[in-house]
């Protein structure tokens, strides 16, 4: 009978230790293909916003050359369309870049229209040329993007997570690497 109550212990801890092996295998396994899926959408997103960044740096500059055709005097008639077009991909850009790259595209905006108003007469001429500054914030801007696709290990896709507000990644001390999962 104790040799019958033995190995019945025996078989039943062995279940036991063998269930919980199969499941931490099982949630490794998860957990690296979780990982592994994670990283090839911030590679195919960084492939997606090469194209996007280096339409809207085009965008940008063709608004800029038209400020200048028009500053010297050759008015070229492409101001609203290239100003169009910088908003298009200003916007599209804004969907899913890093705050930085977004905080860039709204200043040099900004810079843009300023120096606009005063190209056409808008606004008094300042002591300084007035594409200086918009210049300087396509250079901003420029390294902001760079910035944005410089590393692909790091998540800074601006959009709202899909996964449920409890298991989202906490933003405490905790590290990175733990998520908290609802309670069964």
């Amino acid at each position: 009978m104790d040799a019958a109550l033995t190995g019945l212990a025996g078989t039943t801890v062995g279940a036991m230790a063998g269930f919980a092996g199969a499941w931490l295998a099982q949630r490794g396994q998860l957990r690296q293909q979780r990982e592994q899926r994670a990283y090839e959408e911030r590679v195919r997103w960084l492939d997606d916003k090469k194209g996007l960044y280096r339409d809207l740096l085009i965008a940008m500059n063709g608004w800029h050359d038209s400020l200048v055709s028009i500053w010297r005097g050759a008015d070229d008639g492409q101001l609203s369309e290239a100003r169009g077009k910088a908003y298009k991909w200003g916007v599209e850009a804004s969907l899913i870049a890093s705050e930085p790259v977004r905080t860039a595209v709204e200043d040099l905006r900004g810079r843009f229209l300023a120096a606009q108003s005063e190209i056409l007469g808008r606004t008094p001429m300042t002591a300084r040329p007035p594409l200086e500054a918009v210049e300087e914030g396509l250079a901003l801007l420029e390294s902001a993007l760079r910035a944005g696709l410089s590393d692909p290990h790091r998540p800074d896709v601006h959009r709202p997570s899909s996964r449920p507000r409890a298991v989202q990644r906490t933003r405490s001390s905790e590290p990175a690497a733990r998520v908290r999962f609802p309670s069964p």
